[in-house]
């Protein structure tokens, strides 16, 4: 069943982000947030000025202060826009060219007697020049970096947004299955990719952002988007379908073949298929992230398959987002959390296999949102 984003849906979500904002703002003592790129704009407001992503320096801002009604400060020409889509109780405009963004943002601060707080602000996407401009507006303000704490927020999904994530996590893994089973030998990789793409659309999808399509040798390239390459009997044809709906992501990735597998393909589908189960049977609350890449890492030795540099992510409003699965960096895993679980094999010059599903970390475990079976087949 599809989700649908109702009123009161939408106004039930944005109180469960600002809440977790200000109680994360509480532990730092921080006076206001101010999200401003695309990804945090999406988490926080719930959609994003469309030209934003291409116009960067027409900026965009959630000003969520610690007590007090909050509010989006975006371009005049996309305020009707923001205002009926945006999740923030009030917003407010800026005449490009006209005026400063930055000045508009400072502004709201001082009216709500903040010019003299701790300001969070996204240290890695504000431009220097915009971030001079908000310091010397607010000289009496302390501008904070939020980034690692607003990735922090968003690592833990509320039910809402895990039910987003299943929405379309499950349409995908189905996309994946039909459109393979309606392909026979002698398409093209466009062929199947458009097929994909209509399916993505028909299930809701804002976009796919991202469609993998890979045969034979292009199989074993890691972002391989279709091109005009027929597909053979005997082939590998690997699928990574991610795209978007209500700005949250879908990730899964499947391996199928033309006609009937080779037994060398078999036999490495199913290896890969027991280095999956084995890391995610490690998952569950408190386990450090580094120690399910380490199993990750011994399994796929044990198998005779080099060892990819991560094995997993977060999923959220970003495809990639914390915390990563690899051996450079260790996380407790939480519940709550939305991993995707993607061991992979790609033999150069031959072919590429991924396996990767969608999961929810709940008390005692996970639970699956995707759950990858045999290998798809095509008809050759």
């Amino acid at each position: 069943m599809s989700v649908g984003f109702e009123p009161q849906a939408k106004a039930g979500l944005a109180e469960e982000i600002v809440r977790k904002m200000r109680d994360a703002m509480g532990a730092e003592n921080l006076d206001a947030l101010l999200p401003m790129s695309p990804d945090n704009l999406a988490y926080t407001a719930g959609t994003v000025p469309p030209s934003l992503r291409t116009v960067r320096l027409r900026l965009a801002a959630c000003v969520i202060p610690y007590e007090g009604e909050t509010e989006a400060v975006v371009v005049a020409l996309e305020g009707p826009l923001m205002a009926t889509q945006s999740r923030m109780a009030k917003t407010t405009t800026y005449r490009e060219f006209a005026e400063n963004a930055v000045e508009k943002v400072a502004s709201s601060l001082k009216q709500r007697g903040l010019d003299g707080g701790r300001i969070g602000i996204e240290a890695t996407y504000l431009p220097v020049a915009f971030h001079s401009t908000l310091q010397n507006c607010l000289p009496g303000a302390e501008l904070v970096p939020a980034d690692e704490l607003l990735s922090e927020i968003r690592s833990l999904k509320s039910a809402r947004e895990i039910e987003m994530i299943r929405d379309i996590g499950t349409a995908a893994q189905r996309i994946a299955e039909e459109c393979a089973a309606r392909i026979q030998s002698g398409a093209t990789e466009q062929d199947l990719g458009g097929l994909i793409a209509e399916e993505y659309a028909a299930a809701g999808g804002d976009e796919l952002t991202m469609l993998v399509v890979g045969s034979g040798e292009r199989s074993a390239h890691p972002n391989a988007p279709p091109t005009d390459r027929v597909m053979v009997s005997g082939e590998i044809v690997r699928l990574d379908i991610i795209g978007t709906k209500h700005n949250y992501y879908s990730d899964v990735a499947r391996t199928a073949v033309v006609g009937e597998p080779s037994r060398e393909q078999q036999e490495i589908y199913d290896l890969l298929m027991r280095v999956h189960e084995q890391s995610l049977e490690a998952l569950r609350p408190g386990v450090q992230t580094s120690d399910v890449y380490r199993i990750y890492k011994e399994s796929m030795e044990r198998a005779g398959l080099p060892p990819y540099h991560f094995v997993g992510h977060g999923l959220g409003v970003t495809l990639h987002e914390e915390p990563f699965i690899n051996e450079f960096k260790s996380v407790q895993i939480r519940e709550n959390m939305v991993l995707c679980i993607e061991p992979l094999t790609m033999l150069e010059d031959r072919f590429g296999m991924q396996i990767e599903d969608e999961v929810v970390i709940t008390s005692d475990g996970y639970e699956p949102i995707t759950r990858a079976g045999a290998m798809l087949q095509i008809d050759g």
